[in-house]
């Protein structure tokens, strides 16, 4: 079973950790590269990848269930950034060839020569319309929107009242 670091934590005195689950790399574009429908669900994602997520964030939060009877006094949140009831980031990354700024031929930054044309990878002039810059990595608004669906409490399990402890402003 994982163990938990934030035993140590725990000693010095902290008593409240947030845990963050795995995102669903299935729908990662960069993970994607060659791989043959049959392997993608619905929405254009690895059905593979995406169940050994789930099969890793069951672990993990069996791991904190176990972990919160040696540890009493502390708040350990499941923070669960797959499947959150208000904004699901599942969704987030789903399409993904449609809402991602990749090209797996040549990554951003490299200039390449693709089919007999010189063809330089740049960042989107307008990366609000994408979820992922680099095939792997979030665009800062895919961050807003996860950040804000955390922060409202939506993926913590057990709820944690972040309004009580911060003054809360929507991100622009």
């Amino acid at each position: 079973m994982a163990h938990f670091r934030g035993e140590e934590l725990y000693a010095l005195g902290g008593r409240a950790f947030l845990v963050l689950n795995l995102a669903p790399v299935g729908c990662y574009p960069s993970f994607l590269v060659g791989l043959p429908p049959s392997e993608l669900d619905a929405f254009g994602c690895s059905i593979s990848y995406n169940n050994a997520v789930v099969d890793y964030n069951n672990m993990l939060k069996e791991a904190l269930r176990q972990t919160r009877g040696s540890l009493p006094n502390a708040s350990l949140i499941y923070v669960d950034t797959s499947s959150g009831s208000s904004m699901d980031q599942s969704m987030l990354w789903a399409w993904p060839v449609a809402y991602n700024n990749f090209e797996p031929k040549v990554f951003c930054g490299n200039t390449k020569v693709i089919n007999g044309r010189t063809v330089t990878a740049t960042a989107s002039s307008d990366p609000s319309n994408y979820v992922s810059w680099d095939g792997v990595h979030a665009t800062e608004a895919a961050n807003k929107l996860v950040t804000w669906a955390i922060l409202d409490g939506s993926y913590s399990d057990p709820p944690f009242p972040f309004h009580d402890f911060c003054d809360l402003q929507p991100l622009n």
